[in-house]
């Protein structure tokens, strides 16, 4: 155990010094061992800011980019993009596991100790809440990138992840079910709801958790899961805290992904990565899926010689892990499973009111008027990936939804992903095998 703690507290000393974001309110505590309240924000904070920018690398698996294969980083990336998992090069920037287990590793200390060390202040209620839902976020995260879709005739004998909930740095994890995990999953987002004291917060942390961030994270759960009626109401709930959207018709208006965009809910994970950013292109045809008056063509993408590169940017401040704008989308998408074709209708043109320019928003509404119900349940994936671009959930509402094969090209060669291919189901990663057999 003291070992345990010594590396708890020279790694949270190491990432608050060197790693401290622009617009976060942090200060190094300086201490081993965590003994107030102080000392286990501390530690807290080392479990959002170690978090990778996994997202990033999920993107170049989508039809949202394309290679520049005259990148430096050309190497590191080069095999994820063409879904090369089975043997990748030496070279090849890791998917992300290691680094989201550190995460669960310091968000599990906080659960275990805290509250015996510190006692049950609001605050420390708040902050073994934040412990709870980015365990289990990362849960969840890892789930739906090395797992299949939640399937409740199969979850109970679907592979799922490894569950971690202790701190113990020998222990070697054993793969659960999908069924097991989203039980872990929910499970800690109950714990989390009760100790949850915070309904948003101000921009300079926007980074943790909130009781807003906490609706959104369920809506999306219940999204994947399936669950229309809960993700119609957990959705609801967070929009009752704060239903702003950035309207891009006005001069003022900032990138949804901006961290003081009136509709963030919260920035936490780097949805850009500079190796990706500085080696890709927007695919044209991806960009040819927006209307010529849909303002997000010159708000999200900016040009770069004869190309266009993503306008989010690799910066802190784009960092996104929830906003309102997914929220209505998640509301669409249940409504119209749920029958509700008026409902989902309104529900999606409220963004569009936002985002198009009047006539083509008119032209939108009328379109979608005329839908069948399948073809509106098709339309919202498509807007979906149209609104969180390059934000890291494009690939999993592709593997969730038709699982279209998508052609990607390097050196005159053409690279399929078959429908259906099974490597919409990403393999563990090669060193985390060899490093636990039990995988």
């Amino acid at each position: 155990m003291k070992k345990n703690l010594l590396f708890i507290g020279l790694l949270a000393g190491v990432l608050l010094t060197s790693s401290c974001n622009k617009y976060l309110d942090i200060q190094p505590v300086g201490t081993v061992i965590p003994k107030t309240e102080s000392d286990f924000r501390a530690l807290m904070v080392s479990a959002y800011i170690s978090y990778p920018a996994h997202k990033s690398r999920l993107n170049l698996r989508t039809d949202e980019l394309i290679l520049d294969e005259y990148s430096v980083d050309i190497g590191e990336i080069k095999d994820l993009y063409l879904w090369n998992d089975q043997n990748p090069d030496v070279k090849t920037f890791p998917m992300a596991w290691e680094t989201i287990y550190k995460s669960i590793f310091y968000a599990n200390y906080v659960i275990a100790e805290g509250k015996n060390v510190v006692g049950d202040s609001d605050e420390m209620q708040q902050i073994r809440a934040e412990a709870y839902l980015i365990r289990a976020y990362s849960h969840f995260e890892l789930l739906n990138t090395y797992s299949e879709n939640y399937n409740p005739a199969k979850a109970a004998t679907d592979r799922g992840i490894p569950i971690s909930l202790r701190v113990d740095l020998e222990q070697l994890f054993k793969p659960a079910s999908v069924e097991d995990v989203y039980a872990q999953v929910l499970a800690d987002m109950k714990e989390a709801e009760a100790l949850l004291h915070v309904i948003d917060n101000a921009s300079n942390v926007k980074y943790r958790f909130s009781k807003r961030a906490y609706y959104a994270f369920e809506a999306r759960v219940r999204l994947y899961r399936g669950e229309w009626s809960l993700a119609e109401e957990a959705a609801n709930k967070a929009l009752a805290i704060n239903a702003d959207l950035e309207n891009l018709n006005l001069p003022t208006s900032k990138i949804p992904t901006d961290f003081e965009s009136k509709e963030m809910i919260q920035a936490w994970e780097r949805v850009g990565d500079s190796k990706v950013s500085r080696s890709t292109f927007i695919n044209p045809q991806f960009m040819a899926s927006y209307s010529k008056g849909d303002l997000r063509l010159t708000r999200f993408f900016q040009k770069s010689g004869h190309d266009y590169v993503s306008a989010k940017g690799t910066d802190t401040r784009y960092n996104s892990t929830f906003r309102n704008a997914e929220l209505y989308l998640i509301k669409a998408e249940s409504e119209a499973h749920l029958g509700k074709k008026d409902q989902a209708i309104a529900s999606l043109s409220t963004l569009l009111k936002n985002r198009l320019v009047p006539e083509t928003y008119s032209e939108a509404t009328q379109r979608l008027a005329a839908l069948s119900n399948d073809a509106l349940k098709a339309e919202i994936i498509a807007e979906r990936g149209r609104e969180l671009t390059l934000e890291g959930l494009r690939w999993y509402d592709l593997k969730r939804s038709s699982r279209p094969a998508i052609e990607h090209h390097y050196l005159d060669q053409v690279y399929q992903l078959q429908k259906n291919d099974p490597r919409y189901v990403i393999r563990y990663p090669k060193e985390s095998i060899s490093n636990n057999p039990d995988l």
